[in-house]
């Protein structure tokens, strides 16, 4: 049962962290759009999102076929299968409406660009001069450490 229950506490642990903070985000809005009240089908679609999120997620940066083509990839296959049902379940939970205006277009674009470039430059520039100095630390540590222990010479 590793693996399967590996991919339960994962969908477990994913699900509760996402619909929680929907449901407070949610909540918050409502307050300050002057409303009390979250419907009930509003719920169910911040859950199937949430949901979405995690399975996306999973397979995006959790196959280990996919995580061995790099974090690039892996970003944008995410986003490729999560922004289509996001979209979806946006138009049916209310928060566009018709076909939506061009400033919520452009606001949401943005939104999702501007995410998707500050990933693109933290893995680009923090994350790979990590990447090469543990490297270099690494070699460093493996060189200091290959010789013999104690002053014991095993060659002679």
């Amino acid at each position: 049962m590793g693996k399967i229950g590996d991919l339960f506490k994962f969908l477990r642990d994913g699900i509760a962290l996402i619909f929680t903070w929907l449901v407070i985000c949610s909540a918050v809005v409502a307050r300050m759009a002057g409303t009390d009240r979250i419907s009930i089908r509003f719920l169910a679609g911040l859950f199937v999102l949430s949901f979405w999120a995690v399975i996306s997620f999973g397979i995006s940066f959790r196959l280990p076929a996919i995580r061995k083509k790099g974090f690039i990839l892996s970003l944008t296959l995410f986003y490729l299968l999560f922004l289509p049902v996001e979209i979806t379940l946006f138009y049916r939970m209310g928060i566009f409406r018709a076909g939506g205006t061009g400033a919520e277009w452009l606001i949401f674009g943005g939104i999702l660009l501007l995410a998707y470039l500050s990933s693109l430059i933290i893995d680009l520039a923090v994350m790979r001069r990590r990447a090469v100095l543990y490297t270099e630390k690494m070699m460093r540590y493996i060189a200091g450490n290959s010789g013999p222990k104690d002053g014991a010479d095993f060659n002679a």
